[in-house]
């Protein structure tokens, strides 16, 4: 079984990644009504914090994507959410999608999480491509792939109805660089 989160937090001078917690459920439901967010992304707004905390709680226990908190080095404060998903894991691809609580943004959190969780999942699960979509006219969600190193690949369908086509952008390392993973 390939297993999809980090055995210890991931960090570096600005940021932590570590596993959601059954306690981290109301900042996430408040998190996620920001209308930012909102705008951005394919979050539930009526998500309610029972959901959220069962929701956690079936990820620790089985998951199926890497999902998590992003929380500032410093002072443990939480910032946001980071995920990756991928229809076959062994196939080398996945998709990364992230948010940041409004009082984070600007700080290069978002840059600093994808670096982070994208060269985990290069090293551990032996990724070659990792895929950021989002919407063409979310101009900070582009510095950031770009600040942390994705570039500009194509174009992907609308996620809601009557949405955009969404842009695509990629990170992706050569053949010699990846380490061949062994899934049980």
């Amino acid at each position: 079984m390939l297993a999809l989160m980090p055995t210890v937090p991931l960090s570096n001078g600005k940021v932590t990644l570590r596993q959601w917690r059954e306690a981290d459920a109301s900042f996430y439901v408040r998190a996620i009504i920001d209308p930012e967010i909102q705008r951005w992304t394919t979050e539930r707004p009526d998500l309610t914090e029972d959901a959220a905390r069962e929701a956690i709680l079936r990820h620790l226990v089985q998951p199926t994507n890497i999902s998590l908190a992003i929380t500032d080095r410093a002072t443990g404060g939480l910032a946001g959410n980071i995920a990756m998903v991928s229809a076959d894991w062994a196939s080398g691809i996945a998709e990364v999608m992230y948010w940041l609580d409004a009082h984070w943004r600007g700080r290069g959190f978002s840059s600093a999480a994808l670096r982070l969780v994208c060269d985990w999942t290069f090293r551990t699960l032996g990724l070659w491509r990792i895929e950021l979509v989002m919407d063409p006219g979310n101009l900070p969600s582009r510095r950031t792939a770009r600040a942390a190193g994705f570039r500009p690949d194509g174009t992907a369908p609308a996620r809601k109805a009557g949405g955009p086509e969404l842009v695509r952008y990629a990170l992706v390392r050569e053949p010699h660089q990846v380490v061949p993973v062994a899934h049980e």
